[in-house]
């Protein structure tokens, strides 16, 4: 009984959420358009930076996160996600949907990329997974190579293994940025070697590419089929089924250990109006009441 009172509880919290963020931005579109009611193709972006600035002010503000952070269990947050996942509405001639997910669901892309191989020392075991989940694709092993020399950060006593510097002498080598950054070292592969064994991988199922952060940990309960796929061996046919056991796992090391490093979502927004459209994501740290990692696409 007292189980059932708490997800009663956490329910009412993400109904009243999603009630409060569906009245506050439908407001602030109403008072934009009234302000300006010809809102020409040149002022969109303009347009989509205010409903940014008033989806993080209400998530700043939004006493139903607060209460989630309090919520020790992680009940409250997990029902949440599960209510959040697609939110959609429209208002003043302006269609919005707000898709909110776990961002501890997918492995780092960069953080994977900054391990190294010290001399004289095993290959770190993420690494030798991500090579043979690769193999089992029958791509190259130069593949990772590539990658590597992508993210050499400038560093003149570096030396690459590959031609993709001499090939894209002025790509940004701090870390992968952007899928559309992986797309461009993946198109590379494909030309250089003549194969496309790498169509056969999701890549956006199974990264997560955002400036690697030291905290950074995998859920448990939300990762994805593709994340399992190569973290667990269990086939992505399979996967949606698969519950990780973490005390189980070869890779127990890489799951968040508490409830506040999961509390850590992905946020997406995507804005309609007329002939113009807009994606916006970001990452919303519930814990700290701060976005971060945003990534525009108009």
């Amino acid at each position: 009984m007292k189980r059932c009172s708490k997800n009663a509880i956490a329910l009412l919290i993400t109904l009243f959420f999603l009630m409060a963020i569906t009245i506050s931005l439908g407001l602030g579109l109403k008072y934009l358009n009234d302000a300006k009611t010809d809102i020409s193709k040149e002022n969109f972006l303009l347009q989509t930076n205010v409903i940014l600035d008033d989806v993080l002010t209400f998530l700043e503000k939004s006493p139903e996160l607060k209460l989630i952070k309090q919520d020790k269990s992680g009940e409250a947050y997990d029902i949440f996600l599960a209510q959040s996942e697609f939110i959609p509405f429209e208002a003043a001639g302006v269609r919005l949907a707000i898709s909110i997910k776990s961002a501890r669901r997918k492995i780092n892309l960069n953080q994977l990329l900054e391990l190294k191989v010290e001399e004289g020392k095993a290959e770190p075991k993420l690494l030798q997974q991500f090579r043979t989940f690769l193999s089992g694709y029958n791509v190259n092993p130069i593949y990772i190579n590539l990658l590597k020399d992508s993210v050499s950060k400038y560093d003149i006593n570096y030396y690459p293994t590959t031609d993709i510097l001499d090939a894209k002498p002025d790509t940004f080598r701090d870390y992968i940025a952007s899928f559309d950054h992986l797309k461009e070292v993946n198109q590379h592969y494909k030309n250089t070697y003549y194969e496309n064994s790498l169509d056969q991988i999701d890549f956006k199922e199974l990264f997560y590419i955002a400036n690697p952060a030291k905290d950074y940990c995998l859920d448990s309960y939300y990762v994805s089929d593709w994340t399992k796929h190569m973290l667990e061996g269990v086939e992505v046919d399979a996967a949606d089924d698969f519950i990780v056991d973490v005390n189980a796992s070869g890779f127990s090391d890489l799951y968040c250990k508490d409830q506040k490093s999961r509390r850590v979502v992905e946020v997406d927004l995507e804005v309609f109006q007329g002939k113009n459209s807009a994606n916006i994501n970001f990452e919303y740290d519930i814990e700290q009441s701060k976005g971060y990692n945003f990534s525009y696409e108009i």
